[in-house]
């Protein structure tokens, strides 16, 4: 009887164990499936957006508006049931959520344009069932619009945003104009965008003609467009570069063919003609002739100025001045001016300099203010860049009148957030500009009156709903009013050597290319590496270097005009160091600046130091901070030699395995006395040192980095 009773216990005591167990099973079940229910594809994609958003902490209004769209403004249409097309707004916000967290991931916007993004995203959602979207859409940015259109894909919504931002894509780059404008959805804009592909790539219109383009050739019939018809009457033949400056002219029978050919076979006198033409139109009351072939007119400058004048005086830089410069003899003031702005970035220091002071003996007799006057400050803002460049901005400002000044560069600053300009385009102007404003800040007329007009920029709608301006904007008024702790940080001023070394080796890659001074520069380079101190290693179409002493270095360079071609044997190359574990965080590039693009797609965010060895690499630094924030550069702002290039990248691995740091000061002093010969000092002057680059500076400050 006990037994039994025992037994029962056990069998009672068991159930109410089972019973336990399985309610606690069903209340792990039920918490599971709410747990799931909260971890939809929605929260997925906002929680990480959320945490792209805020890896950086930007400042406390950044802040706020992520929070206040995220969990308050999102959370509220979702509850509010919206349909958008009969598609629900949760789908929609997801979408929105996944595009932008992969649009960031590519480096085609900034996390700075989100909000922005979000704001504009809100104000279709009201205005698409009560107005045409057409003013929504065109008073976004480029890179929002195409966002948004990825965003509402399949919506009637996303047809309407996919139409505007092809039009402020081809508005923005005429030369894509041709690919797209017989498409339907472009048909009522056809004679907006033939004027633009006119105005901004009149050769591809002119080829069309040529060809009897039945399409163009139908619009044109119709159209009574001044610059349509300029552009329309020119041939697409050998003269075209020469004759298309000149399309306003012959239309207005100002000049004839024969007299333009006549002209091309004296280089001074087309040059003049060519500067005078573009004096001419740009000084015009009519917008449509002030702004007639702007573009084409800045390209074709720098052809000219370099075929005709920079080549020469570059090709003679060992001969006295005399006979260098001897082509420059006769010419006015204006020719030199566009020559200042033509032919910056291929000219020599001491070519610019020489040619800078040429041109304003050329004025001094009318003086510099009625000179820019007469021209209209022709493209002011540009010659102040290059100025700016080669350090002459205190020597201009006593010539000019500072109200002026300042009130072009006003112009400048309110165009700087042009709604077609790239993410990549808008920062790299910026950087220009704070170039720019850091030299004048001392001229207190000029630095009062931008610092003023910033105050009110800064309080427009369209800056305090986009953060990069609101950051830009401020930005340039710390320079100009000394603030601001980044103008000071000493955090670059030394490249730590722990911060190249992965696995206690810093490896370095050295890309080469196959062009004509590849091999000879290649040979110097290689020259450098003496056995006392290195171990080479040849793989056939890469070399090895491996230190001898001090820290572990392994320098991998490629070989120009390999038999698979410079591309294989760089990947080959970069395809041995992965697969002995190595992390690259040296990238050099040795080559001209068209093969740049090759170098910077197979960099990676491992860089700690980049070597843009082409002329003019320092347009490229963007890129490469996108890459990491952290790198330290150098590059140049003209010409790049491997007399200077070898050098220097000798004397940084020979910091490296001597005393461990980098301290660029020292480097920068060391060469300044080391290049003693004009030639040296003049090609080591346009190299730009990295914790003294405005730009640089400009760039983290913005990005928070």
């Amino acid at each position: 009887m006990h037994k039994i009773q025992l037994t029962l216990g056990r069998v009672n005591c068991t159930f109410r164990n089972i019973t336990v167990l399985v309610y606690s099973f069903l209340l792990l079940l039920v918490s599971y499936t709410a747990i799931s229910q909260n971890k939809t594809t929605y929260n997925i994609a906002k929680a990480k957006i959320v945490e792209t958003l805020k890896k950086r902490n930007i400042d406390p209004a950044y802040d706020k508006s992520i929070d206040n769209f995220y969990f308050a403004t999102c959370d509220s249409l979702i509850r509010e049931n919206l349909l958008v097309d009969n598609r629900p707004i949760k789908e929609i916000l997801t979408s929105l959520f996944v595009v932008c967290n992969e649009k960031i991931e590519i480096k085609s916007i900034s996390t700075l344009q989100i909000p922005a993004v979000n704001y504009n995203f809100m104000l279709i959602l009201k205005t698409y069932k009560r107005e045409p979207l057409i003013n929504a859409c065109m008073s976004m940015h480029a890179t929002q619009s195409k966002i948004l259109q990825s965003v509402f894909t399949g919506l009637l919504i996303g047809d309407s945003i996919n139409t505007y931002a092809g039009l402020q894509e081809m508005l923005h780059d005429p030369y894509i104009i041709s690919s797209r404008i017989w498409l339907p959805e472009y048909a009522v804009y056809k004679d907006t965008l033939l004027y633009s592909l006119a105005n901004g790539a009149p050769e591809i219109l002119a080829n069309k003609l040529f060809k009897q383009d039945p399409f163009y050739t139908a619009i044109i019939d119709k159209m009574d467009n001044k610059t349509v018809k300029c552009v329309s009457a020119i041939a697409h033949d050998k003269y075209f570069d020469m004759t298309i400056p000149f399309s306003m002219a012959l239309f207005e029978k100002r000049i004839t063919l024969p007299e333009i050919r006549e002209l091309s076979l004296v280089p001074k006198e087309f040059y003049h003609a060519f500067v005078m033409e573009a004096i001419r139109l740009h000084r015009s009351n009519d917008i449509s002739i002030s702004s007639f072939l702007n573009r084409p007119f800045t390209e074709l400058n720098k052809k000219f100025a370099n075929y005709y004048f920079i080549t020469q005086i570059n090709d003679l830089h060992e001969f006295p001045n005399a006979t260098r410069f001897k082509v420059l003899n006769e010419l006015p003031a204006t020719d030199l001016y566009f020559l200042l702005l033509g032919g910056s970035s291929a000219l020599y220091t001491s070519s610019f300099l020489y040619l800078y002071k040429k041109f304003l003996e050329e004025v001094s007799r009318e003086g510099l203010n009625q000179f820019l006057d007469e021209i209209g400050y022709y493209q002011f803002d540009r010659f102040m860049a290059n100025i700016s460049d080669y350090g002459l901005v205190d020597d201009l400002m006593h010539k000019l009148d500072e109200e002026k000044v300042a009130a072009m560069l006003l112009m400048y600053l309110n165009r700087l957030a042009n709604k077609q300009l790239t993410d990549m385009e808008i920062v790299l102007n910026s950087m220009t500009m704070a170039e720019l404003l850091h030299k004048i800040r001392h001229h207190n007329t000029i630095a009062g009156v931008l610092s003023k007009r910033l105050d009110k920029i800064e309080l427009q709608l369209q800056v305090q709903n986009h953060f990069m301006y609101q950051r830009i904007y401020k930005g340039f008024n710390d320079i100009l009013l000394n603030r601001g702790e980044w103008l000071s940080n000493k955090k670059y001023d030394t490249l730590k050597v722990k911060l190249l070394q992965r696995n206690n080796c810093i490896v370095q890659v050295c890309f080469f290319y196959d062009d004509e001074d590849a091999a000879s520069s290649f040979d110097n380079c290689i020259r450098s590496f003496p056995i006392s101190i290195w171990k080479k290693e040849d793989k056939g179409n890469y070399i090895i270097f491996s230190s001898l002493r001090g820290y572990k270095i392994k320098v991998f360079i490629n070989k120009p005009n390999s038999l698979p071609g410079f591309d294989s044997a760089q990947k080959e190359m970069l395809q041995a160091i992965e697969s002995e574990g190595y992390q690259v965080t040296s990238f050099i590039h040795r080559g001209h600046s068209y093969y740049l693009k090759y170098s910077l797609a197979k960099m990676t965010a491992s860089a700690q130091f980049v070597f843009l060895g082409s002329c003019g690499g320092y347009n490229q630094v963007l890129q490469v901070f996108q890459l990491n924030p952290d790198v330290n550069i150098i590059a140049t702002r003209g010409v790049s030699s491997r007399l200077i290039n070898d050098p220097i990248l000798e004397r940084i691995n020979s910091d490296i395995l001597n005393n461990g740091d980098i301290v660029w000061d020292n480097i920068w002093e060391d060469f300044t006395a080391t290049f003693k010969s004009d030639y040296s000092k003049d090609l080591f002057s346009s190299y730009i040192q990295p914790n003294n680059y405005m730009g640089v500076k400009f760039i983290r400050m913005v990005f928070n980095f």
